[in-house]
């Protein structure tokens, strides 16, 4: 059977599995964005991690430790996407150690896309990353999530397996931000839920936020769904809001018809289940 949609997900997995992909976009540096930076938006973190800041030269952007102890304790690995160059004009090298040690211990990690332009643009990208993975880089998505029309083919040309890009909707919860499609030769999982949009658009707060997460989850997976992408970032587990995602993970982990995936997990289902894919 041709797979091209996300209802053909029952062609993947078990009869009523349930599975959770969970990603993490690496957005700023390894030293952060600054103290004024930080300082200018004081509100968003409580008084000892703005003390710190202010007299230890904390940088309370930088919380892939604080996720990745979170899913040790929850047996569960996910996925991490980092830029190849960041705004402050440093690289990728940058986070070497944090990417070896991640890989290390089995999380994934690919290429948070700056310019998705052109092949050879997105190929340097990709390069830079593997230089420091010293192995192949599957996967991406594209910063700001800036999709043209021939961002999923430039990127399959490009050498990438998957991409997670893609949304729908940002303001409700919409069916078609689960599963998976294919464009452009390339598997692409649409993100079912972003932890930014989640307090923007759909106005969601630090206490409300897992109960409205699960309830969503428990309707689209109950609606068809098999495959729900969660994008949290690591920039904002420190952050009023954002800190909820300790809670809202253990909370998922306790479901115990569901499992979680990495994006490369769960583009390896869809690829055994339909080969060749272009």
């Amino acid at each position: 059977m041709a797979l091209t949609n996300s209802s053909d997900i029952n062609e993947l997995l078990p009869e009523k599995m349930r599975a959770l992909v969970v990603t993490h976009d690496v957005d700023w540096p390894r030293n952060g964005p600054g103290l004024s930076h930080v300082l200018a938006r004081r509100d968003r973190f409580d008084v000892n991690v703005i003390r710190k800041a202010t007299e230890e030269g904390f940088n309370p952007y930088y919380g892939i430790p604080i996720v990745t102890e979170i899913e040790e304790q929850l047996h569960i690995r996910s996925t991490f996407f980092f830029r190849s160059n960041y705004d402050d004009g440093s690289t990728v090298d940058g986070y070497a150690d944090t990417i070896k040690d991640l890989m290390k211990n089995r999380w994934e990690v690919g290429l948070h896309v700056n310019d998705p332009s052109t092949i050879e643009k997105i190929i340097l990208e990709k390069k830079s990353i593997e230089k420091v993975t010293q192995s192949p880089v599957s996967g991406s998505r594209i910063h700001y999530l800036k999709v043209a029309n021939d961002t999923f083919s430039n990127l399959a040309k490009a050498g990438l397996k998957y991409d997670s890009s893609l949304m729908y909707s940002k303001d409700k919860i919409d069916s078609r931000n689960t599963g998976f499609t294919l464009r452009g030769g390339l598997v692409v999982f649409p993100i079912t839920f972003m932890d930014a949009y989640l307090f923007t658009y759909t106005g969601l707060t630090e206490e409300n936020v897992a109960k409205f997460v699960l309830n969503a989850m428990d309707s689209l997976y109950t609606s068809g769904a098999q495959i729900i992408t969660l994008l949290w970032h690591d920039s904002s587990v420190m952050m009023k809001g954002g800190r909820a995602y300790s809670n809202l993970i253990r909370q998922i982990a306790d479901k115990p018809d569901l499992v979680f995936l990495k994006a490369i997990e769960a583009f390896e289902m869809v690829r055994k289940a339909k080969k060749p894919l272009n």
